[in-house]
């Protein structure tokens, strides 16, 4: 097979010249896409690279996963108020408990669009326990709007490790359904 020299136009990335090319099929690639092997650079056809495929969820496993997802984090947030000092665990149990429901319940999908639900689904599951710890600790929304120095007290102490744990969650679901 007669291969021209010099530089050609990429075969995935038309615009970018080269002098590459894949070792086994001799097509021409750009340092972008061409995939180290232990025999030289490849193309990501030879080098067998493939991504996952994402497909939309249909809405009726939408739906189950809502559900299933939201029962997670209202549990979650339940536990929450009678153990709120385990805040670290619970923030993982709300991330994954929410995120591998939905999974189960979709069938190991992934997308946006599953990733913006466990989010969603994790926002809520942390606001009704803020909820939930605010009525424990006798805090009302009149002093939390004023910021009484109680309220302001009981807000500073869990503020940055909620937002952490909070944090922790999004990531587990940002990384699941990617």
């Amino acid at each position: 097979m007669q291969v021209p020299r010099g530089e050609v136009p990429c075969t995935y990335h038309p615009n970018v010249q080269t002098g590459l090319r894949c070792t086994r099929c001799g097509k021409p690639i750009c340092p972008q896409c061409a995939v180290r092997s232990p025999v030289g650079l490849r193309c990501p056809d030879c080098a067998g690279v493939r991504s996952m495929p994402s497909i939309r969820t249909p809405g009726s496993d939408l739906l189950k996963a809502i559900g299933g997802g939201l029962l997670v984090a209202l549990v979650v947030a339940v536990i929450w108020w009678f153990i709120p000092d385990w805040g670290f665990y619970l923030s993982l149990a709300m991330g994954f408990g929410v995120v591998e429901t939905i999974a189960k319940l979709t069938r190991n999908k992934r997308g946006a669009d599953l990733q913006l639900l466990a989010m969603a689904l994790v926002t809520i599951g942390f606001l009704v326990s803020r909820v939930l710890l605010a009525s424990r600790y006798n805090i009302t929304f009149g002093e939390i709007n004023q910021l009484s120095e109680y309220a302001q007290r009981a807000l500073r102490v869990r503020l940055v490790p909620d937002l952490v744990y909070m944090a922790l969650a999004y990531a587990i679901a940002w990384i699941r359904f990617r």
